[in-house]
């Protein structure tokens, strides 16, 4: 395997974005792709699996993985050999782990007379129908690959006999046009290994300027909204205190049992005062992307061990069976990978110990996503479910609906900004603000109303055997 390395922001990052691209490609389609808050890493070529980097992948803490047609397979093979990587999400566009299969693939006879039949005339054929249209592949062919036939066969030949191991992906991405891999294929190869599988419309080559932006959190952009938004937030977060307590009162922890507890997303503090009032605690270790000197302050006072970090990747760092209680409310639903983090949070607790947690469903801020024209990005509560590790009994699992009215759509955005929940949507220009302000639906008596959708999960550490 080849790889190319792109800074994309100004200064290197501290996470990675690993992109198997599919077969047939090289770096050149890639060189204007960026991705705010992280490093480029494309890598192609499949005729073997040997990899070098350019800057060893340890130095960053954080690695998402997105491999893309026959680039997964690649990467699930790159993936399960190196666990000692810091991957968190790894998604999967417009291919499957079963590369070549009549019902879960690319169908064998159509394959092979792919391979018997490639020459330059043909890839260009295959191109065209990669790309979709004329138009898009007018587009696309600024930045060929330069690859060489004789290669490219070689290349199908490894596809086709290389064994892959079968992980679990964290989302499974299908296009409803995809004329290379059937996305009939495609569902059926991901019904089993995939935790979410999202449909979109669009060929089997993705626009990645616009698709990768919306798949990852920049977590830098994240860290400066909350920032900002620190001295507003608790007389606006209306919504987002009563989640605190409802979650709380939800837990039924022992109160007389000493506990060693993490809260994840501390914030200003709201819920760090509701767990200090309702919990005997030994140790407290507080973590937050930004934490304010007020903050610190107060609970520097109590003995806290404060940190400001990305808990995602930070929670590897801790020991294995060394907590009792991991409390975090109105935070998982920034992190890349849900499915990752529940799994450290599996290891790190001891036998017995609970993870309390509130997040987001798809209806949250369903108006300005309809507004906007949008998807959620947020999964259902079956989505959730099926994320929670084996080793976690369930104790509590539901999600419920709860409604602000403001006077004005303007009042809306007021509040996303001042809570600091915009913190991955890109600043709009005056006239986009315009747009959404005219769009946004209203009430019979002119108000402007904003959906949220908690999830509660209240989840216990199996005790071993």
């Amino acid at each position: 395997m080849k790889s190319r390395l792109f800074h994309t922001d100004p200064v290197p990052a501290s996470r990675l974005l690993l992109l198997f691209a599919g077969w047939g490609m090289d770096h050149n389609p890639f060189t204007r792709l960026k991705v705010s808050g992280y490093d480029l890493c494309v890598v192609w070529d499949y005729r073997d699996d040997r990899l070098s980097f350019e800057i060893a992948p340890e130095r960053y803490d954080e690695i998402a993985v997105v491999a893309w047609s026959f680039g997964v397979p690649a990467a699930a093979r790159f993936i399960a050999s190196h666990p000692e990587l810091p991957f968190t999400t790894k998604i999967a566009i417009n291919g499957t782990q079963h590369p070549v299969d009549d019902r879960m693939g690319i169908p064998v006879g159509i394959f092979r007379g792919t391979l018997d039949g490639l020459n330059e005339k043909s890839l260009q054929k295959f191109y065209l129908r990669m790309a979709g249209s004329g138009e898009a592949y007018k587009a696309f062919a600024t930045t060929l690959p330069e690859r060489q036939i004789t290669e490219l066969k070689e290349e199908l030949m490894a596809v086709e006999t290389n064994d892959s191991p079968i992980i679990t992906w964290d989302k499974a991405i299908i296009s409803a046009s995809d004329r290379i891999i059937p996305p009939a294929n495609q569902f059926n190869a991901w019904e089993n290994e995939a935790f979410e599988i999202c449909s979109y419309e669009g060929a089997h080559l993705p626009a990645f300027p616009t698709l990768l932006p919306s798949l990852l959190t920049d977590k830098s952009l994240v860290k400066r909204r909350f920032h900002r938004a620190a001295s507003t937030y608790d007389s606006n977060a209306i919504i987002q205190q009563r989640i605190a307590r409802n979650l709380m009162d939800l837990w039924t922890a022992d109160s007389a049992k000493p506990l060693d507890i993490l809260e994840i997303g501390c914030g200003t503090g709201y819920s760090t005062r509701l767990i200090c009032n309702n919990c005997n605690i030994t140790t407290l270790r507080l973590w937050d992307l930004t934490i304010s000197d007020s903050f610190v302050e107060e609970f520097s006072r109590l003995g806290a061990d404060i940190e400001s970090c990305d808990a995602e990747t930070e929670i590897r760092n801790l020991p294995s069976e060394s907590i009792d209680a991991i409390i975090t409310t109105s935070t998982v639903q920034w992190f890349n990978s849900l499915p990752s983090f529940l799994l450290q949070v599996e290891r790190v607790l001891r036998p017995g110990g609970q993870a309390v947690i509130s997040t987001f469903g798809p209806d949250t801020m369903r108006e300005i996503n309809a507004t906007m024209g949008r998807e959620s990005l947020y999964p259902d509560i079956d989505t959730l479910h099926r994320m929670i590790p084996g080793g976690m009994i369930i104790g509590h699992l539901s999600s419920t609906t709860m409604h602000l009215t403001f006077p004005t759509p303007m009042d809306v955005l007021r509040h996303v900004r001042l809570t600091g929940v915009n913190a991955t949507t890109p600043a709009a220009s005056a006239a986009e603000t315009r747009a959404f302000l005219r769009s946004y639906p209203t009430l019979p008596d002119s108000t402007a109303p904003l959906t949220y959708q908690p999830i509660y999960m209240i989840l216990t550490k199996q005790n071993q055997s």
